[in-house]
């Protein structure tokens, strides 16, 4: 394992999670891809996009500039905090996040996914599993952060196999479960 990917959705958990990743990868010398998913307000157009990572009152047609200018915020908005560590890499990704979450598993780009809890309620998109859901049927090592706060972790059965590795204190984890209908 070399290649931790953050998932940003810019939640609260968000920030539990990526202290958690950041950690993590220094400790272990690991990369860190800081990834966010471009949102949109339609379900089946990808080329329109919010205009802003973090209002969402504008919507613009996907273009170069548009991508430069929303990657430059996601990298100010991580930049402050990864002091002078550099081995990081950011990517704003296109597309329905959980699909393209999997290509990029698939591809070998990452081997351990870390995300700040979702709540189910915080789900928009019909179609879109809830996060732990998504996690917890996914074969690819998953850790959701704060659930019940900053020490709160859920582990897929893949992210298990790595326990030793994770840095987390015994009785801050849990095993994701499967959700009751």
């Amino acid at each position: 394992m070399t290649t931790l990917g953050f998932c940003t959705h810019f939640s609260n958990t968000d920030e539990w999670a990526f202290e958690y990743a950041f950690r993590l990868v220094q400790a272990r010398d690991w990369q860190l891809n800081i990834c966010h998913w471009l949102s949109s307000p339609f379900l089946l157009r990808r080329d329109l996009v919010q205009d802003d990572l973090f209002q969402s009152d504008g919507i613009q047609a996907v273009t170069p500039q548009l991508l430069n200018k929303l990657e430059l915020q996601l990298r100010e908005h991580y930049d402050s905090k990864l002091g002078d560590f550099t081995n990081v890499a950011f990517k704003l990704c296109e597309g329905q996040f959980q699909v393209e979450l999997v290509r990029c598993l698939r591809r070998n780009q990452l081997d351990l996914i870390v995300m700040g809890n979702q709540p189910v309620e915080e789900v928009q998109e019909p179609g879109v599993q809830p996060l732990d859901e998504f996690a917890y049927r996914l074969s690819y090592p998953v850790i959701l952060v704060g659930r019940d706060g900053p020490h709160s972790f859920l582990l897929n059965a893949k992210a298990l196999e790595w326990l030793e590795y994770l840095d987390i204190p015994q009785g801050d984890w849990a095993v994701l479960e499967p959700q009751k209908v």
